[in-house]
């Protein structure tokens, strides 16, 4: 069979060093070699502040991206780690809404069409049960909503806890809700760390896998491992993968202040369009 190749790769934000401005860091993405960037909006006060810019802000980071040549597509929405939508804490829950629905804001300011969400329930001390998942629930379809309103998807991520570890965990809240605004933006690390059979669930995303994270891991451990020295079985997931039409991905990775940092991501992004390769030559075989 034939098969069309191309895709989009795009870096996360965290890749670089956290001191660049927002134009020196697009210009080290594009010189890499990346087709675009995702913003963090994590749960420190200095990028949770970014959900509050003003309009001399917005249109800076606009220009910035202009004279980049290089656009900030999507949005790590990883403050819900802090302020998780199913939490036991009634102000911390509608602050959580409040938060989310300022990301979806924050994204239609920006042009930016996806925000990927995290699948927690509740995190920092808290025990995970039948309340705080139909608090979650409820609270998802609420900013799936008012996502709707403005015209911006919400992908749900695949965590590291078992609350929506795997894709088709993810799934049960993609039928519910039932809305073209929700829909899978899987980890494949994370994925990998909770099941044997990867591609067996990314197969259950079948029709809702909006764009893909693709990081290393190993057993028991989620970041910080370099490409090529954990256990993702890169190839066979991404062919799983175009066999569902998925070509948007993000090369997630982080930056430990490294002095070699443009070097590392230059050749993450080539190690990456080896696995690329790979995947064709796997569907050139069926």
């Amino acid at each position: 069979m034939e098969i069309n190749l191309k895709y989009r790769l795009g870096i996360y934000e965290k890749a670089m060093p956290l001191e660049l401005s927002w134009e020196q860091r697009l210009l080290a993405a594009r010189e890499a070699g990346y087709d675009y960037l995702e913003m963090s909006i994590d749960e420190t006060e200095m990028r949770m502040a970014r959900l509050d810019y003003t309009d001399e802000e917005i249109y800076g980071l606009l220009d910035a991206q202009r004279k980049a040549d290089l656009l900030i597509e999507s949005i790590c929405f990883s403050a819900q780690r802090r302020y998780p939508l199913g939490t036991n804490n009634e102000e911390q829950e509608k602050y959580a809404v409040n938060l989310l629905e300022k990301a979806v804001l924050l994204a239609k300011r920006l042009g930016i069409r996806m925000i990927q969400i995290q699948g927690y329930d509740c995190y920092y001390g808290e025990e995970s049960d039948g309340r705080t998942k139909e608090r979650f629930f409820r609270n998802l379809r609420r900013g799936v909503l008012f996502a709707a309103q403005h015209g911006v998807i919400l992908g749900m991520e695949t965590m590291e806890n078992n609350f929506i570890n795997t894709i088709e965990k993810a799934m049960y809240y993609i039928a519910e809700i039932n809305s073209p605004y929700l829909q899978v933006y899987p980890d494949i690390g994370n994925i990998s760390n909770a099941t044997e059979y990867v591609c067996k669930d990314i197969r259950m995303g079948k029709g809702h896998i909006a764009a893909v994270h693709l990081k290393e891991t190993l057993p028991g451990r989620f970041r910080d491992i370099p490409f090529g020295t954990g256990n993702v079985a890169f190839a066979d997931a991404i062919a799983a993968l175009y066999g569902q039409g998925i070509r948007r991905y993000v090369a997630e990775c982080w930056n430990g202040r490294e002095e070699n940092w443009k070097e590392t991501i230059k050749n993450n992004r080539d190690f990456l369009d080896r696995q690329f390769l790979k995947a064709r030559q796997l569907l050139e075989t069926e």
